[in-house]
């Protein structure tokens, strides 16, 4: 009997780690509230390996979400993961990968690689007139630090193979690049030059996510004629024939 009660508390350990381990993503989930902009079905998997068939965050809609979490930092208040969304290959969904971490109101980031479908990204967009745009928006960061504002946020982005759809059919305009950091604790995007529009433009994100872009751009004369029309509702051209960007 003594022999039994000895092992008693090992067996209680490891059943213990074993219910731990096995822990079901879905039950743990449920308990949690997440903020009312995100949304999560279909999961499976543990808590420290799951799968989530589909999300939606803030509108946008996310497939096959995977990931693995760490358990050590766990210990420290930490949560930590390795994450991987949708399928690179597919050009009409969201993918993404990288190394994520949250401690209190502290997120950091390292080897963040996200694509997004351009029609998604500008929808989002206060534009003075619809436009319906295509292509890849390619978001590459090499390290992010954001608590109460943008600390660090080092990387670029793109748009690939961006185009949008004409009453004369679909005109082509080429890559844009940018240029990603922080300043005054706001998000920065510095679009350069050179590109088919002659756009260059910067765009602030603040910590409550309000946004300002401001810029100017002078299509090539080589591009269709409804560009240029389209080009002035955003106000009159400067001496050089640059229109104004000012949202």
């Amino acid at each position: 009997m003594k022999s039994v009660l000895k092992w008693l508390p090992v067996c209680l350990v490891i059943y213990f780690i074993f219910l731990v381990v096995k822990l079901p993503a879905a039950q743990v989930l449920s308990k949690i509230q997440l903020p009312k902009s995100v949304n999560v079905s279909a999961i499976s998997g543990t808590i420290w390996h799951g799968h989530a068939q589909r999300a939606q965050i803030s509108g946008l809609p996310i497939n096959d979400l995977n990931w693995s979490l760490s358990f050590f930092p766990l210990v420290l208040g930490k949560i930590s993961t390795d994450f991987k969304v949708g399928n690179l290959r597919d050009l009409d969904q969201i993918s993404a990968s990288g190394h994520v971490s949250f401690s209190g109101q502290r997120f950091q980031s390292e080897n963040l690689l996200a694509y997004l479908p351009a029609n998604l990204a500008i929808s989002l967009l206060p534009l003075p007139i619809p436009i319906q745009a295509d292509g890849r928006f390619k978001v590459q960061l090499n390290e992010v630090d954001y608590q109460a504002g943008c600390q660090t946020f080092s990387g670029n982005g793109q748009w690939l193979n961006a185009n949008f759809t004409g009453v004369t059919g679909v005109i082509e305009l080429g890559s844009f690049d940018a240029d990603l950091s922080c300043e005054d604790k706001s998000i920065v995007l510095n679009v350069k030059q050179p590109n088919r529009f002659g756009l260059t433009a910067k765009t602030n994100i603040a910590a409550n996510m309000k946004f300002t872009i401001k810029g100017r751009f002078k299509p090539e004369a080589s591009l269709p004629k409804e560009v240029h029309q389209a080009a002035q509702f955003f106000g009159k051209a400067d001496a050089d024939g640059y229109y104004p960007i000012n949202f």
